[in-house]
């Protein structure tokens, strides 16, 4: 409970940070495209430059390599999916944007069914309330019974919510458990333990919300193996991402992070000239 709290402190402190220093570009707040029958948009909170005092594991020469400038492109993210069944949300944010972001799309508030938290960062779960109470009328919950458990922080802010909570047990990247119709949980636990992707599958096309999977794009794709002081264990949040780009290349799906800079969603492929490294190209 301490370290959670404690990590809890120092994002809440970053994220005000952020928030004074930085303002999202208009023409950077929604990008939308198309995953089979869904509509997919992301819903910037904040475009901005990251620091290497988050980094762990990241070589002098890499940083030399990677980050000559010593910042990289970073950004908060949220994703909205809408189909015939409703409009669903991937995480809150801090609720900055969100809801001018939502109405530039004709969405409101009341308009959102279900809400897919991949964990219980204040970045992401910050847009659950509004004035103390549930930003979301409508909306249920799913989140994982691991992150929940894990995260005083989370029972807070779902207890306005009460019955309107799924516990989800995430699956595999092969064997995902499915929360709604074309979206299934996935176990991408390190970054906190109960951290969770989700992958979104409509007529053959495939999409991979994959939360915080990464946060310094600029040297975790050439390094996977570079953790970030966010994470609960360093070690194991390595060794999911590793698994999870190969995964993403191999099989050719595209992924959405919270923390890519706009779009915040690409395709993954593995940098030949740099072995166990990857690549990102944006969706234009």
């Amino acid at each position: 409970m301490k370290i959670e709290a404690v990590m809890f402190a120092v994002i809440a402190s970053f994220a005000l940070a952020a928030a004074l220093a930085s303002v999202a570009c208009a023409s950077d707040g929604v990008f939308t495209m198309k995953v089979g029958g869904f509509e997919v948009s992301m819903l910037s909170e904040v475009q901005r430059k990251g620091g290497l005092d988050i980094l762990i594991g990241a070589s002098s020469s890499d940083v030399e390599r990677f980050i000559p400038d010593g910042e990289y492109p970073n950004a908060v993210a949220v994703y909205m999916i809408r189909s015939a069944d409703g409009v669903v949300l991937v995480d809150t944010g801090y609720g900055t944007a969100l809801e001018r972001n939502m109405e530039s799309l004709g969405v409101r508030p009341e308009d959102v069914k279900d809400i897919l938290i991949t964990h219980s960062h204040g970045d992401h779960i910050g847009g659950l309330l509004k004035e103390e109470e549930r930003a979301f009328p409508n909306a249920r919950i799913h989140v994982s019974k691991a992150e929940y458990e894990w995260s005083p922080s989370m029972r807070d802010a779902l207890d306005k919510y009460g019955g309107d909570v799924n516990m989800i047990g995430p699956g595999t990247l092969d064997d995902g458990a499915e929360v709604l119709p074309g979206v299934r949980a996935i176990a991408a636990y390190g970054h906190t333990p109960g951290h969770t992707m989700f992958m979104l599958e409509s007529k053959g096309e495939r999409l991979l919300f994959w939360g915080d999977l990464t946060h310094a794009m600029a040297i975790q794709m050439p390094r996977p193996g570079v953790s970030v002081r966010y994470d609960s264990d360093p070690v194991k949040a390595a060794e999911v991402r590793k698994s999870v780009l190969e995964y993403v290349s191999r099989n050719k799906i595209p992924a959405a992070g919270a923390h890519i800079a706009y779009p915040g969603v690409g395709d993954i492929s593995a940098d030949q000239e740099n072995p166990g490294g990857y690549r990102f190209t944006p969706k234009n």
